[in-house]
């Protein structure tokens, strides 16, 4: 197979197929997707705040068109889902912008905050592609960027995570976070300790913790650790460090 360059696609055997690349953002003022950029990360709206300003850049020697989708957005059983919401409106929902310019998206709140929990939506921003040329033999990669909106609740916000583990059968250890509260948490990374035995583990893999919802992270501790051992966790979320005893480690 003879792989050649050519602008945002990989050749393969079928002509005119095109799959979307979906980028989930790391915690950066402004990411790119290779041909355009959104500023900024997330949008946070509350009562007082029902309207949030994005700015999409387009990096490219070319034009670009874009379009915008809003989704509501839950976990179940440790896996994202999203589903249509008219709970929010983007303006414009579909543009085009030339070489090297700019849009903005406003993002409007539609309906009146959960008084007690947040709500959790995401924006998708997701490229239109354009008709290939015809002599054009290769993949289409249509960029997304997944960005999070969280609105507030009209009392104090908190996240409660509430941690666990279990190990397989396979050696492997299962680490799950339940948030209890009524935000968000975003867990960047955490190390675990076993008492008198192994070696610590890092946990690079950055998650969301919606509340009401569990999230876990799998992770093989060296083979002479004791799965009797208390575990131990220290890490860090957006709303700051972390520190906490896992006992009840069963298998």
């Amino acid at each position: 197979m003879n792989v050649y360059k050519r602008r945002r696609s990989i050749a393969i055997t079928r002509p005119g197929q095109t799959v979307c690349a979906a980028l989930l953002l790391a915690a950066t003022p402004f990411a790119s997707a290779g041909n355009f950029g959104v500023s900024p990360l997330r949008a946070d709206l509350k009562a007082a705040h029902r309207l949030e300003v994005l700015t999409v850049t387009n990096s490219d020697d070319q034009p670009l068109a874009i379009q915008v989708q809003l989704v509501l957005w839950s976990q179940q059983d440790g896996e994202e889902q999203y589903v249509d919401t008219h709970d929010l409106l983007a303006t414009p929902p579909i543009f085009k912008m030339g070489p090297h310019g700019q849009q903005i998206i406003r993002i409007a709140l539609r309906r009146e905050p959960d008084p007690a929990r947040e709500l959790d939506y995401r924006v998708l921003v997701t490229e239109i592609p354009q008709p290939p040329a015809k002599d054009f033999s290769g993949l289409q990669i249509a960029l997304r960027m997944s960005l999070p909106i969280f609105v507030s609740p009209a009392v104090p916000e908190h996240a409660e995570l509430q941690w666990h583990a279990h190990w397989s059968s396979d050696g492997s250890l299962q680490i799950s976070a339940t948030n209890a509260g009524n935000a968000h948490a975003k867990v960047t990374d955490f190390d675990v300790r076993f008492d008198g035995s192994g070696s610590p583990a890092h946990v690079a893999v950055t998650r969301y913790v919606l509340p009401g919802s569990r999230v876990s992270w799998t992770l093989k501790p060296d083979a002479g650790t004791n799965r009797q051992a208390a575990i131990h966790l220290h890490g860090t979320t957006d709303r700051g460090d972390f520190a906490a005893d896992v006992t009840d480690a069963g298998s």
